[in-house]
This record gives structure tokens, C-alpha cells and sequence, in this order.
């Protein structure tokens, strides 16, 4: 964790990587209001590579758990879809949706549309783990689950598009849209 906040630190402070630290450096100010100004931005700075840091994480972790769900799903799949397993599998991904729902993104790059976008991946998963459902036991047909697997097949890639420079500026994996 240290690790990560020194390279998040490092990336902000970076000469030229931040829009602040080349505002204040082209600004006319006299050289005695300069300190003043750098000294109050750089708490802000520093928070908000901070902030994208832990929000940054916060999503990788239900990313984390959305993959264990996609392997769990799997593994209920391959066992010939029972209902018990389903129904665990759709719980899961209502809990993960909520979590969506709920994360603070105001700090990363695009981060509403990457909000909207993994919202949007993880309802329609949950609407095809209730087409399983309704089907079990057993399995649906591919055609039974084409469309909304398509839907969030579209929105993870979406998501995967916006996560990948998020991921790189807080240190995390990029991920595809295979795993999550």
C-alpha cells in the first residue's frame, strides 16, 4: 500500500504531469506569491492522487470479486446449472451491483462513464443469471441468453476501455473484458 501511494504521489508530483503544477508555473505571479500558491495547492494535489488511489482500488476490488463470480459461474455451468448454485451466483452479482452503484468515482479520469458502463455490464448480468435461473434446472440455450450476454459483453468492453488508464495511473491491473 505504501508502494502504491509513493507511485501515485510520484505521478502527481511528476515535473509536468499534473495540469495544476503547470498552471501555477505559467502564471505571471511575482515570486513571492508563488510559494503561497504552490503551498495551498499541493494538499489538494496530494489528495487527489490520493483519493484516485483508494477509489481506483475500491473499484479493482469488486472487479476482483466479479471474476471469482464469473469462474464460480463456470464451474455451476459445467455442473449442469443447478438452482442452488444459480441463485448464489445471482445474489452475488446483485451485491456486486449495488456496490457499483454506490462507488465514489469522482476522482478518476472518466469516471462517471466508467461507473455507468460497469453499472451497466453487471445489470445485465444479473439478468442473465436470472434466465438460468428460469430455466433450471438445467441450462438455457445459448439463444435463450444471446442477447443480454451480448449487452454485457458490450459494457464490460466499454468499461475495459476507460479502466485501462485508471488502472495505469493507480499502479492496479488493466483487466479485459473477458475476466470481469
Amino acid at each position: 500500500m505504501i508502494v502504491l501511494a509513493g507511485v501515485a504521489l510520484g505521478i502527481v508530483f511528476w515535473p509536468g504531469g499534473s495540469g495544476k503544477t503547470a498552471n501555477t508555473a505559467g502564471t505571471s505571479a511575482t515570486p513571492q506569491e508563488s510559494p503561497v500558491e504552490t503551498a495551498s495547492e499541493s494538499p489538494t494535489v496530494a489528495s487527489s492522487g490520493a483519493e484516485l488511489t483508494q477509489q481506483a482500488r475500491e473499484v479493482d476490488a469488486l472487479l476482483s470479486d466479479m471474476t471469482t463470480t464469473r469462474s464460480d459461474l463456470g464451474t455451476v455451468v459445467t455442473d449442469g446449472c443447478r438452482t442452488d448454485g444459480l441463485e448464489r451466483i445471482r445474489d452475488r452479482r446483485q451485491e456486486q451491483l449495488s456496490k457499483a452503484r454506490a462507488l465514489d468515482v469522482g476522482a478518476l479520469d472518466s469516471g462517471t462513464e466508467l461507473k455507468d458502463a460497469l453499472v451497466r455490464a453487471l445489470q445485465a448480468s444479473v439478468e442473465s443469471n436470472q434466465r438460468y435461473l428460469d430455466a433450471a434446472p438445467g441450462c438455457p440455450s445459448d439463444d435463450d441468453v444471446a442477447d443480454v450476454n451480448q449487452r454485457a459483453s458490450d459494457a464490460k468492453n466499454e468499461f475495459v476501455r476507460y479502466w485501462r488508464p485508471v488502472a495505469e495511473k493507480a499502479g492496479l491491473p488493466s483487466r479485459s473484458s473477458d475476466t470481469i
